[in-house]
């Protein structure tokens, strides 16, 4: 346990992309395709069935709110 690192999370909140750090190597290939698919064909997906499919296929629970925010921000480019 790093406890610098834990100060350091407290005192400045998590860095990082949530969603990304969450999917497992499981997960890649299912992931890398549903963020190819946004890109190249411009489709928009809904968060919560993302979630359901994560945690019912990869045992990768997120929030909604943590997935839409994601969405959002890569869509937009970000």
């Amino acid at each position: 346990m790093d406890i610098n690192k834990l100060v350091s999370e407290a005192e400045h909140g998590m860095k990082g992309n949530l969603v990304e750090d969450a999917i497992t190597d499981n997960a890649r290939e299912f992931w890398d395709a549903i963020k190819k698919k946004m890109t190249k064909d411009d489709v928009k997906m809904k968060p919560y069935v993302l979630c359901r499919i994560l945690e019912d296929n990869f045992n990768i629970k997120l929030s909604e709110t943590a997935m839409r925010n994601y969405l959002k921000k890569f869509n937009n480019g970000k």
